[in-house]
């Protein structure tokens, strides 16, 4: 999934957001975000979605500065509010397959893995070449087996 990561870091360095501010904001949060200063990430990721609210990308870039954090700490509020981010980003776009993995691999790994599997369907289906195809059947069927 790290390939994703940058490949969305890249997207946002190229301005396609439009609004200049928030365009500085996502650049900065990705700055701090690959020297692993995730606090100082999350702030600015946590500014940009503040000054437009209807940014997917950056809830998403939110989500994944949380989900280091919280493999940082361990600390179970930044994996929440990294799912929040996650559900936030799917909510504005629910066509955003790379959110849609993001947050289905946070929902995997708290061991909701039945309530990840609606994501994992709708990502798999909205981007059907996905390299870890395999890894997400495989989460599909486990979740799919839970009662």
């Amino acid at each position: 999934m790290k390939r994703y990561l940058f490949a969305i870091l890249a997207l946002i360095l190229c301005g396609c957001t439009g609004n200049n501010d928030v365009q500085r904001k996502l650049n900065e949060g990705g700055e701090f975000f690959q020297k692993g200063d995730y606090d100082s990430a999350i702030q600015k990721y946590s500014e940009a979605v503040e000054a437009d609210p209807d940014n997917p990308i950056g809830y998403n870039m939110l989500g994944m500065a949380y989900r280091f954090k919280f493999n940082q700490t361990g600390t179970q509020e930044y994996k929440d509010k990294e799912i929040e981010a996650f559900k936030k980003s799917v909510g504005l776009d629910p066509k955003y397959w790379v959110a849609l993995k993001n947050l289905a691999a946070s929902l995997y790994y708290q061991n909701h893995k039945k309530e990840a599997v609606p994501y994992l369907e709708k990502a798999l289906k909205l981007q059907p070449n996905d390299p870890e195809k395999t890894l997400l059947l495989k989460w599909i069927e486990e979740g799919k087996s839970i009662k």
